[in-house]
């Protein structure tokens, strides 16, 4: 009689482990859908602005992809890549890119979740020279996790 007991108590874990996991991941995808999306109106924003200084071909819409995965699943950093026609040297589009979210966050009122980082962080930026494309990682500092990687990325050395 005790087994049986047993085998309804390990089910029922079972059951309940399984339940809060799925809760918790749909929790975070949701985060994440919000956080993107916050991140692509800033970055549609800045370059509202930037686009020819930047030597953007123009595209019909912005979208990003996460990036962040194998630093945790609550960090909320998206990568985006953008055609171009030239390129102009990383720290300018780093630091135009920073100062147009800096403005699009105050104008929107987004808080940080750092004391130190505003709330859309632009964390690296490259070129891919073969198809002449930018590469532009921004991250939204909504959460102690990603406040916790951009803390890692200095720490390796990153200029974030």
């Amino acid at each position: 009689m005790w087994i049986l007991w047993m085998l309804v108590v390990i089910i029922s874990i079972i059951i309940a482990v399984t339940i809060y996991r799925r809760y918790g991941r749909r929790l975070t995808e949701r985060q994440i859908i919000a956080s993107q999306q916050v991140v692509n109106k800033g970055l549609t924003y800045a370059l509202s602005d930037l686009g020819d200084a930047l030597y953007l071909v123009p595209e019909r819409r912005i979208s990003s992809t996460l990036v962040a995965n194998i630093w945790g699943h609550e960090v909320m950093a998206f990568e985006f890549v953008l055609p171009v026609s030239d390129m102009q040297e990383v720290v300018v589009v780093r630091q135009a890119v920073n100062n147009a979210l800096k403005e699009y966050a105050e104008k929107n009122n987004l808080k940080s979740a750092s004391e130190t980082d505003m709330a859309l962080l632009v964390t690296d930026v490259w070129y891919d020279t073969r198809v002449s494309e930018l590469h532009i990682d921004i991250a939204h500092i909504v959460n102690q996790e990603t406040a916790a990687y951009i803390r890692d990325l200095r720490k390796l050395n990153q200029p974030v």
